[in-house]
């Protein structure tokens, strides 16, 4: 017994419903996206230069994934997001911010969250640019667990080598905008205007975020500032070290002025410094 081609394809069982879309808390952005927001189960590239307002659109995606009742994951491989940002979400359930002690380990976090199969949401904040490889293989599990994944990177720079299905360009906001202060006193205590520009996967056309979003903020990379505390200032045109780097001892008490003789200034002030580090 032979069937044709349209015989087989009805005994095909129907394609499973594809998940809805994540909204991106912007209506006018989401008008212009496919399915009304981030796809599912596909790369999204989020590019523009520093201090753009890459992370002020993440957060917004993180709200509305929030507010939908959805899990989203923030990997912050530089360690450099203020937690004063993000302080609102604190109470939400399903919002987790990640970050690695080594930005090369990021994509490693990436694959462990959506193979959970728990979010709806991965954002990799700051990771070195993925390899083809590696960006095949993070696209393969986020369709597996019907999640959208979503990368960061610099406008000069792509975030992958492989591509995303939606890459949307953030860029400075034009001179003149107008700002305003928050009430709320939330972010830096300003916000401004955003141009988020579509260049692939929807309608090719810039979306104007005005006086919406605070402006984020981030936080300096290198935290380890040497400790000076208790270190005795020398004598003036002096040398505060020793030889081997040691600190510098502390004048003498000049001779002929008896047992009880007042120390030098210098002197007083490390033993107070000493007695109040304890």
């Amino acid at each position: 017994m032979s069937l044709s081609l349209s015989e087989l394809v009805q005994l095909l069982p129907p394609p499973a419903p594809s998940a809805p879309a994540i909204p991106t808390g912007i209506a006018a952005l989401d008008l212009v996206l496919p399915g009304g927001g981030l796809p599912r189960g596909r790369l999204t590239e989020i590019v523009g230069s520093t201090g753009s307002g890459k992370t002020t659109l993440v957060r917004a995606v993180v709200e509305a994934t929030v507010a939908g009742r959805g899990w989203g994951a923030v990997i912050d491989a530089q360690r450099t997001l203020d937690a004063r940002d993000w302080v609102h979400l604190g109470d939400a359930d399903g919002v987790w911010i990640i970050r690695p002690h080594d930005a090369t380990r990021a994509a490693w976090c990436a694959d462990i969250l959506l193979r959970s199969g728990a979010f709806a949401l991965v954002v990799l904040d700051g990771a070195p640019t993925l390899t083809k490889s590696a960006a095949v293989r993070l696209t393969r599990l986020a369709r597996d667990g019907g999640a959208a994944l979503v990368i960061l990177g610099d406008r000069a720079g792509a975030a992958s080598q492989l591509g995303g299905a939606v890459r949307l360009v953030v860029e400075h906001p034009a001179p003149g905008h107008r700002r305003s202060t928050r009430p709320d006193g939330s972010g830096d205590g300003t916000t401004r205007t955003i141009a988020v520009r579509v260049e692939k996967g929807g309608t090719l056309r810039t979306v104007e975020v005005s006086c919406a979003i605070a402006v984020a903020r981030r936080l300096c990379a290198h935290p380890e500032v040497p400790d000076r505390r208790g270190v005795a200032r020398g004598p003036a045109g002096g040398n505060r070290h020793g030889r081997r780097g040691g600190a510098a001892a502390p004048p003498a008490v000049p001779a002929g002025r008896g047992a009880h003789a007042e120390p030098p200034r210098e002197l007083r002030t490390a033993v107070e410094r000493a007695r109040a580090l304890g």
